[in-house]
């Protein structure tokens, strides 16, 4: 499958890019609140949304999830692709990724209509199981997943009483990749992330909230794609390379985002020439 064929995962951003020794302390502080329940929910979420901070647009929204879903990719030992499905007013799509195979996996997936993730967000209920028992569940789903050697899935539902958002997804390649402590740092991120969430959508319906979310990540997808092609290209972090494209767009008075999609055709025509 062409990585961008789909519309339903060709605008997903990738996991938030933190300073490593940051995204592994908050991985410990949460797998230790699983085995020894040193911490509430509620107490993670506020440390998780900047000490309690409300959520208060789209783009607070996709930060947390994005932040969220690294630290879950760390403090899970056996998750490869990591990943955040929207699932709610009508819209699926895949809104934060680790890579290209979990868009790959994502668009299987919602082609033909079910598997662990949509499952886990439609039922509010933990999927955990191995690509044996995906193959007697959703057959055709976990044929393609096995051509892409994922072997294992953990998906857990996100969502606040009034509303289900979706759900968050890890893929092993291992067999048998994820257990029961997994599940259980995995259901803690998700509820400690209810409430903010909850915030965020409490005067919006369902359509509206997966509608509003689709359009900042439509703005976002190409900044964060340039971000990363910079940081690769230039040894630098998430922050200065957005402050290039910052730069550059006060000096042109040319909007980030049209300088992104810019600056992403031209490395790709240079690619192009070059192969």
């Amino acid at each position: 499958m062409d990585d961008t064929s789909d519309p339903r995962v060709e605008d997903s951003i990738p996991t938030d890019v933190l300073d490593g020794t940051e995204t592994e302390q908050a991985a410990e502080i949460v797998v230790d609140a699983a085995i020894r329940k040193t911490i509430s929910p509620a107490a993670l979420g506020r440390m998780l949304v900047d000490a309690g901070r409300s959520i208060a647009d789209e783009n607070d929204l996709l930060t947390l999830l994005q932040q969220v879903a690294a630290i879950a990719h760390e403090a899970i030992e056996g998750a490869d692709y990591t990943g955040i499905t929207i699932d709610l007013g009508g819209l699926t799509y895949t809104a934060v990724h680790t890579d290209e195979r979990t868009l790959r996996i994502d668009s299987d997936q919602y082609e033909v209509g079910d598997g662990p993730c949509l499952h886990a967000a439609r039922t509010r209920s933990i999927v955990l199981l191995d690509s044996g028992d995906a193959m007697q569940r959703w057959p055709a789903f976990a044929a393609a997943a096995r051509t892409e050697g994922v072997h294992s899935f953990l998906a857990a539902p996100l969502y606040t009483d009034d509303l289900t958002l979706g759900s968050f997804n890890l893929y092993g390649r291992a067999f048998h990749a994820f257990d029961s402590l997994d599940a259980e740092i995995l259901d803690l991120l998700t509820t400690a992330v209810s409430r903010a969430i909850g915030d965020f959508a409490r005067f919006k319906s369902a359509e509206d909230t997966a509608e509003s979310i689709q359009r900042v990540l439509q703005t976002r997808a190409p900044i964060e794609q340039a971000k990363g092609v910079l940081m690769a290209m230039r040894g630098i972090d998430a922050d200065e390379a957005f402050d290039v494209l910052r730069v550059q767009s006060q000096a042109t008075n040319v909007p980030v985002r049209v300088l992104a999609v810019d600056f992403l055709d031209k490395v790709t025509g240079s690619a192009g020439e070059q192969n």
